[in-house]
């Protein structure tokens, strides 16, 4: 191609050049005559032919070349085609996979939106009725107890049940759960006995079982054979004391028919008849000895204190209200006592039928095991729901949470009592990364070479005459010398990092005791082993989550159905 036009060009130019000095240039060849003439003639056509053989035979080679690049290029295009069809395909499979992926993940969120109005929050319940529900933990003020009341006790106070709360903790938890209940238009019952207000406590209890449930209350709260020995003798001092004694039975006549018992005296309280048989049983039924002597001194001493603790009156313990809150002092010596005597005296009005629906026993950390689980045992057989709040149980108290199928399990605040809420939570195989190990590394070589190379030739060539001889104008002779030198010099930098990880099974907490301490005051772990096999679900027991949009009225796995 450039050969075509540089001759083309050159034909140009020599055309312009002979058009611009033709003139002259005849004029010059017609003053040298006519021979002159002819040879002009024959040297332009024979220039012209020259100069139109050369543009032909560029042409030519052009036209050759052509058909040899088209010849040579038909596999490239071939190629290209296929390629180009097969890119095609491959656009229109990725447009495919890219409206299928659209399509799946419209799929996904679409019942995401159409969820988007659905509930957040569910109720949370044992999956079968727990014959005890026991409540660990909690923070010091028991805003989580009162917040756990509150939204349990307004969904049973809302179904018509009756609920009963025992407070011994001095914190009034069950304040939040009486207002909600009044504030519905419920009847509520409230008597604090830490303002001494006159009570009658005795009264609601069936007299056949008043002398064993203060026999169990004053005496032998330990397992061991003096405890026995001393809730014997309590139980025949009170039965001693229920037969001597007319039907109007308070802590003040039954302390001064002990003090009878105890010096053989006669009493103000006492009517002149109930003082004569007591002396009787003073003289004639009870050993005189020192461990007697003592144990009903004691006894004697326990029912004076419960005489000036609560004064006697004619406000019942008990009321047939929808709602009843009993609370008591700050728990000293004398509040211990009263709590054993109002949880033993629980226990026999639930047998009595005197409470009913659910009991709530907040504040339970000093009362004994057996206590509670005779208690619980009255709740089950009466069909009684029962609740037991312990902030701290103690190590005999410990052994029985659980007991009853559901745990809940609040803040704690000391180490201890966290490792053992993370040790009841349990423990399971899980699998961590025990191990991380990075390598990081950089390569750096360097080389290079030098050749050097020469080279040196000599030609002679000749043309034979007719005769056989050389021409010597024929004859030729070179000679080249070449020389060549050759530099390399090469680098090459490589940088390899890796990045390793070690997983490893362990079997550790589901729940770590930083977990647990970490809690919200109103959050809680309910520990449900009431149905096949064990559940273990975080829940909250704010009452105010209850007023938020989005909340169920069932629980998770019904509305999941």
């Amino acid at each position: 191609m450039t050969r075509l036009v540089l001759r083309i060009v050159l034909a140009a130019v020599l055309l312009a050049a002979y058009s611009a000095y033709r003139f002259s240039i005849e004029s010059e060849v017609d003053g040298l005559g006519g021979q002159a003439a002819q040879v002009y003639d024959v040297v332009l056509i024979a220039a012209g032919a020259l100069l139109a053989i050369s543009i032909t035979r560029a042409a030519v080679g052009l036209v050759s070349a052509s058909r040899e690049l088209g010849r040579a290029s038909q596999p490239y295009r071939a190629a290209r085609a296929a390629e180009l069809v097969r890119h095609r395909q491959a656009q229109a499979d990725w447009q495919e996979t890219a409206r299928d992926h659209q399509a799946r993940a419209a799929a996904l969120t679409a019942p995401r939106a159409a969820r988007a109005g659905d509930a957040l929050w569910f109720p949370v319940a044992p999956r079968t009725p727990p014959v005890r529900v026991d409540v660990v933990g909690g923070d010091p003020l028991r805003h989580g107890w009162a917040s756990l009341l509150v939204t349990l006790g307004a969904s049973l106070v809302s179904e018509g049940r009756r609920v009963t709360v025992l407070d011994l903790s001095g914190q009034d938890v069950g304040g939040g759960l009486a207002a909600v209940a009044a504030s519905a238009g419920r009847q509520v019952h409230r008597l604090d006995l830490g303002e001494g207000t006159p009570v009658d406590l005795i009264g609601s209890v069936p007299r056949d079982d008043l002398g064993r449930s203060l026999a169990e209350a004053l005496a032998g709260r330990g397992g061991t054979p003096e405890g026995w020995e001393e809730r014997a003798l309590a139980a025949d001092l009170l039965r001693h004391l229920d037969q001597a004694l007319d039907h109007d039975l308070t802590f003040a006549r039954l302390a001064a028919g002990a003090r009878v018992l105890r010096q053989g005296v006669g009493s103000d309280v006492l009517a002149a008849h109930e003082v004569e048989r007591l002396i009787e049983v003073h003289i004639g039924d009870l050993d005189r000895h020192e461990w007697t002597s003592k144990q009903l001194r004691a006894l004697g001493t326990q029912l004076e204190m419960l005489r000036d603790d609560v004064p006697d009156g004619p406000t019942p313990l008990w009321r047939g209200t929808p709602m009843s809150v009993v609370t008591t002092g700050t728990g000293t010596d004398r509040d211990d006592l009263l709590a054993r005597v109002l949880v033993h005296l629980a226990a026999a009005a639930i047998r009595a039928g005197t409470l009913t629906g659910a009991f709530v026993l907040a504040g339970a950390d000093r009362l004994g095991a057996a206590t509670l689980d005779a208690l619980a045992d009255r709740s089950r057989r009466a069909g009684v729901q029962l609740l037991v709040m312990m902030a701290q149980p103690t190590e005999e108290l410990e052994r029985t949470v659980g007991t009853g199928g559901a745990v809940c399990l609040m803040k704690t605040l000391n180490h201890r009592d966290a490792a053992i809420a993370a040790e009841f939570v349990g423990r399971g195989h899980k699998f961590v990364v025990s191990q991380v190990s990075r390598t990081v590394g950089t390569t750096f070589t360097d080389g290079g070479g030098d050749s050097l190379g020469s080279s040196m030739g000599e030609s002679d060539s000749f043309k034979l005459r007719s005769s056989g001889r050389p021409s010597r104008k024929a004859n030729q002779h070179s000679t080249n010398r070449g020389r060549t030198w050759t530099d390399t010099r090469s680098w090459s930098s490589a940088d390899n990092s890796s990045l390793s990880s070690t997983t490893s099974r362990v079997y550790e907490f589901d729940v770590e005791p930083t977990q647990m301490m970490a809690l919200p005051e109103t959050a809680f772990i309910l520990v449900d082993a009431t149905g096949d096999g064990r559940r273990v679900v975080l829940a909250d027991a704010n009452p105010v989550i209850a007023l938020l949009d989005r909340v169920s009225r069932t629980p998770l796995l019904e509305a999941a159905r």
